[in-house]
């Protein structure tokens, strides 16, 4: 769906330090998608090691 940001120009203006963030080649999408599928992916690791973290910290507490 980030992908597509860009077509959404009419609902939502990005900009990222002054400047207007519209890929416009295709250089650019795939830069942007490789962005946004890292910031996916780390946000996906970070919320199963903090499940896992609650998982073994409930598992210590009840010893």
């Amino acid at each position: 769906m980030a992908l597509f940001g860009h077509h959404a120009k009419a609902i939502i203006d990005l900009e990222i330090m002054g400047h207007e963030l519209t890929p416009d080649t295709t250089t650019e999408h795939v830069v942007f998608a490789a962005v946004s599928l890292l910031i996916l992916t780390l946000m996906a690791y970070g919320a199963f090691a903090l499940v896992r973290d609650v998982f073994r910290w409930r598992r210590r507490a009840a010893r």
